[in-house]
């Protein structure tokens, strides 16, 4: 409250005077001059100082720099909207004949929006508003700007500041970049650019997030290497010519000083808010939640059969091994073998070849009973369904690529595969048809349509997307596009690559809702015949704890007779329903922080969290350690867990070994390799009639105690009761520890698939 006066005050009695006016937080200060420059301060050190504002019209620059661009204006008010209170400043600039509004606004925002009790986050908005038609605004280079706002000049800070930068494709993940903040930094930038996160060294790791926060698809972070170093300056993409009157875009500013994990929670918070996202769709879609079978690129089967049998052979036989082994896979996932190629290799015709599938889609599904997971990819210019080519839908063709440009088409091409199964569609390769279609990156409108009516058709039929190769455009525009469930957060896997490596990505997915996906996994070691020159995978088990930590899909491709039902049993119940985490496992603080300075303290190696929340003091945490060179100490803060109760924490495979987790007892951890990883579990002390005990949950999954396993935890001076739910008649083996020493209590689902376990009986009630 006095925040906000302070500011509106200030912006009224010093803007008369021509000096400057200031939104302080408790640690967090913008000053905004009258002559349209801006700076950001942390704790009272300037981490960021503007650069000149610029827009590109007519083919010309105008900049604030050289006095081209004529400021004509300052004005300021304030309001309330959906998200909080804010004040603003707006600077109106004319070039040559345009009129071009430079706004700030300063959010204090409800803290209803957050997850975290009380969050002393603030943030920006930057808009810029096109007031006039303005023509000729092409940059030299699609990877620029037309108009740079904000900006900021990279400079040494006056503090340490470090940098985590996404960019590239796979949540950003295959162009991420870390290091110091400065002159020299290297960040990737333009239409494959992504959120930049910059942070300090002390304790609690405060951080800045800035992004798009409007017209995603369009929207770019641009590096513009100068004589001394270079600026940020974020804006429309620089293939754009024209911009019609009243265009807006806008980023966002946004601090925390609760580190940079729970700060991008906060910022993706404030993003869902804007677009109404409902995450619900994510939580109930089925691809996300059961274990399917994938013939993905690194699978057994990819473009490859068995010998002297075609895929729909293959499929059958597949299909008869589910059923013989047991192993709960329902769901198929068919990828880009399966239809007709055309020019370019992209897409001529969804639909699969008699070559592959004899009695075609909807005879294989009648047959196998099990849903598909259908890839797709970039269409061919000589697509089957444009007009130009006969077809009966509106679609532009450039290049050797199309661009469907009818919503009819999404419908009935979705709904076509309704009738074969299809329940989440994959579409892949976005950043190749997004840079191949000249239009899409010239227009400012294009590339979102195509994204939004690909969305209303999966919606209309009642299917989820995963997005595959998803520049963080595509992904940000995901948030508005509810359909949009899934996403893949890791480069290809390969039998013994470390793609698993999706701590880091899963940030960026945990701040948005969107489930990362970590591709698929072989569970056996050799697997002869493969196609992949010999190529063998000794981190079986750990890929598929990653699989099952992301919250995502989780997806074996092992051929048929070499499947590790134990591997694969740990990661789901008997009727296949995934048992994961809370939230996606995710890098801590110290481990990003160490990969932007190489002299931090923090893991040389990976080391993530995630939690599973059963509300109240009911907080049982994960804790991954990989390929970790040394020993790495680590308190319940650096993981994340503050706020937990009274905690202790334990080997997974060594359940008797039980210490307190606390600051003056943090967890010690050493020889974390790939092969053997270090898995901890923490669970809150219960104190039960004298005695300490710990539920330690369900030790032979990965996720001991899922929400997905355990419905109500109940204690009271007579019992501690946990409530169970499964497969029916599936048999379901809880630990107990009592100070120090761990029991195990076994129950047998009714066919009903509920129970309730007791702890004082050591047995089970059922209803």
């Amino acid at each position: 409250m006095e925040m906000d006066v302070v500011f509106l005050l200030a912006f009224v009695v010093l803007l008369c005077l021509g000096a400057s006016t200031q939104g302080n937080g408790d640690s967090f200060t913008v000053t905004v001059n009258t002559n349209g420059s801006y700076s950001i301060a942390v704790q009272g050190n300037i981490w960021l100082k503007s650069a000149p504002t610029f827009v590109r019209v007519n083919k010309q620059i105008y900049s604030t720099a050289d006095g081209s661009l004529k400021l004509l204006q300052t004005t300021g008010t304030s309001g309330t909207d959906f998200i909080g209170k804010w004040q603003s400043t707006s600077f109106l600039y004319q070039a040559d004949t345009c009129r071009f509004l430079a706004s700030i606004y300063f959010y204090t925002p409800d803290p209803s929006i957050f997850s975290y009790n009380n969050p002393p986050e603030q943030f920006l908005l930057f808009k810029q508003t096109y007031l006039t038609q303005t023509n000729a605004t092409m940059a030299p280079t699609v990877d620029e700007t037309i108009a740079g706002f904000p900006g900021f000049v990279v400079e040494e800070a006056s503090v340490p500041l470090g940098y985590l930068s996404y960019g590239g494709d796979m949540y950003g993940d295959t162009g991420k970049a870390f290091g110091q903040f400065g002159p020299k930094m290297k960040i990737t930038s333009g239409i494959r650019s992504g959120p930049l996160s910059i942070f300090d060294r002390v304790k609690t790791a405060n951080t800045v997030i800035l992004s798009p926060a409007s017209t995603f698809m369009s929207a770019n972070l641009w590096q513009q290497t100068t004589s001394t170093g270079s600026n940020l300056y974020w804006g429309i993409m620089g293939g754009v010519s024209d911009m019609v009157p009243e265009f807006e875009t806008s980023t966002i500013l946004f601090y925390s000083n609760q580190g940079i994990n729970k700060g991008f929670v906060s910022w993706g918070q404030i993003l869902q808010k804007m677009y109404g996202r409902d995450n619900s769709l994510v939580k109930s879609d089925f691809t996300n939640n059961y274990l399917g079978y994938w013939t993905d690129n690194g699978a057994y089967y990819y473009y490859k059969t068995e010998p002297e049998k075609n895929y729909q052979d293959t499929i059958l036989d597949i299909a008869s091994l589910i059923n013989d082994t047991g192993i709960p896979f329902r769901y198929l996932q068919f990828d880009s073998w399966w239809y007709y190629k055309g020019a370019g290799n992209g897409v001529k015709t969804w639909e699969s070849t008699p070559q592959v599938f004899p009695n075609g889609m909807q005879w294989l599904y009648n047959k196998t009973g099990l849903p598909i997971s259908a890839h797709n990819r970039y269409w061919s210019s000589d697509t089957t369904y444009a007009k130009q080519n006969g077809g009966k839908y509106l679609f532009l063709v450039e290049n050797d690529k199309a661009l469907p440009m009818d919503q009819t088409f999404w419908d009935d091409l979705l709904s076509n595969g309704r009738k074969w199964g299809l329940m989440t569609y994959e579409q892949d390769w976005l950043n190749v048809e997004f840079a191949g279609v000249p239009s899409l990156t010239e227009d400012v409108y294009l590339a979102e349509a195509w994204l939004n009516q690909m969305g209303r058709g999966a919606t209309k039929n009642g299917l989820t997307i995963q997005y595959c190769m998803a520049n963080s455009r595509h992904i940000l525009q995901g948030i508005t596009l509810p359909a949009v469930t899934q996403a893949r957060a890791s480069d290809d896997y390969h039998p013994g690559t470390q793609q698993w490596r999706i701590g880091v990505s899963s940030v960026f997915a945990w701040a948005i809702g969107i489930a990362p996906f970590k591709d698929n996994f072989w569970t056996t070691t050799v697997q002869p015949g493969t196609s992949y020159k010999g190529a063998t995978e000794p981190y079986t088990e750990l890929n598929a704890l990653v699989a099952t930590l992301s919250t995502g899909p989780v997806g074996p491709s092992d051929m048929i007779g070499k499947f590790n039902k134990t591997i694969i049993m740990k990661s789901v119940n008997s009727e296949g329903l995934i048992l994961k985490p809370s939230r996606p496992a995710t890098a801590i603080d110290n481990m990003i922080r160490r990969l932007a300075w190489d002299d931090f303290e923090g893991p040389d190696g990976e080391v993530w969290s995630t939690y599973s929340d059963f509300g109240g003091s009911n907080k049982y945490g994960i804790v991954l350690a990989a390929d970790v060179h040394g020993n790495y100490t680590m308190t319940p803060c650096m993981a994340g867990f503050q706020g937990f109760p009274k905690s202790m924490v334990f080997p997974a495979k060594h359940p008797n070994k039980i210490q307190l987790l606390t600051d003056p007892q943090p967890l010690q951890m050493s020889g974390c390799t790939m092969v053997d990883f270090c898995l901890y579990y923490v669970s809150p002390v219960v104190t039960f009639q004298g005695h300490q005990v710990l539920i330690q949950g369900e030790l032979d999954k990965w996720v001991p105690m899922s929400p997905q396993r355990v419905v109500d935890i109940n204690v009271d001076s007579n019992d501690i009761n946990v409530r169970i739910t499964g497969g029916a008649l599936e048999e379901v083996t809880f630990w107990f520890n009592t100070d120090g020493v761990s029991k195990s209590v076994t129950c047998y689902l009714g066919n009903t698939g509920d129970a309730s376990m007791s702890y004082k009986e050591g047995g089970c009630q059922y209803d």
